[in-house]
């Protein structure tokens, strides 16, 4: 367990890929971020996350993912049974990519038939469109923006200064797959600086979602600037302090 930050904890790093599992807290409500897989050897995410929550008497108010990719989204059928009081949210691009599809949908009818998948469990409650969703967590803002950089599912989540990133790679246009059209890249690293400009936001912490990168007193708007340029894989130096998960 690591606490990058007051109010962000990382339960584990999971799974073969190690995606990290996190509880974002405040005023006795946390959200949760990040639904990843796990080895046999491993205490399943959604056990340990009701243990966390549980022992600090906190009330899991969201469900939220950082995009569609199974190393971050593939225990979701378990949390939202374990979860049912929470509020499971996400983009409408999520529904509609086609990791989601192979890998949660078609995996769980195998498993436990149509029912579940078409019946009266949802995997969401709220589907938003547009760029930006906005909730609290014991009355913190938490703000989930749409900016498709690594995948067209991509929620950057805002929270305490913080934002967690996904699997953005920061510093660079460059990502690890050419899933998003660069010029598609670009115009969501613009949204993101919009947005955070007009709800006049500082942050100034920078987590990746695998919770190995994590940026402290970092220049958000310069980074993101830096972030629309190629340098062929050689990151800038983005003038923060760098903590490894």
């Amino acid at each position: 367990m690591n606490k990058p930050a007051q109010g962000f904890t990382i339960l584990k790093r999971y799974g073969h890929l190690k995606n990290a599992c996190w509880i974002l807290e405040n005023n006795g409500e946390a959200a949760i971020v990040e639904m990843p897989p796990f080895r046999k050897n491993e205490k399943p995410p959604y056990e340990k996350a009701k243990m966390y929550l549980n022992k600090n008497r906190l009330f899991p108010k969201y469900g939220f993912l950082s995009h569609s990719h199974w190393d971050h989204s593939f225990t979701l059928p378990k949390f939202r049974e374990t979860f049912p009081q929470a509020k499971f949210v996400t983009h409408e691009s999520f529904l509609s990519d086609p990791f989601f599809s192979y890998y949660i949908v078609r995996n769980l009818r195998s498993a436990r038939g149509k029912n579940w998948v078409m019946g009266g469990h949802r995997f969401f409650d709220t589907v938003f469109s547009g760029e930006l969703f906005t909730g609290d967590i014991g009355g913190e803002p938490v703000y989930l923006i749409h900016a498709p950089k690594h995948s067209y599912s991509d929620l950057l989540i805002v929270f305490k200064g913080a934002i967690i990133t996904g699997d953005w790679y920061l510093g660079d246009l460059s990502d690890c797959n050419d899933l998003v059209d660069p010029r598609d890249k670009i115009k969501s690293i613009n949204r993101t600086i919009e947005i955070v400009r007009n709800l006049n936001y500082k942050i100034h912490m920078l987590f990746s979602a695998h919770g190995d990168s994590l940026f402290y007193d970092a220049d958000f708007f310069s980074i993101m600037e830096q972030s629309k340029v190629n340098h062929n894989g050689n990151q800038p130096d983005m003038k923060a302090r760098y903590v490894p998960g």
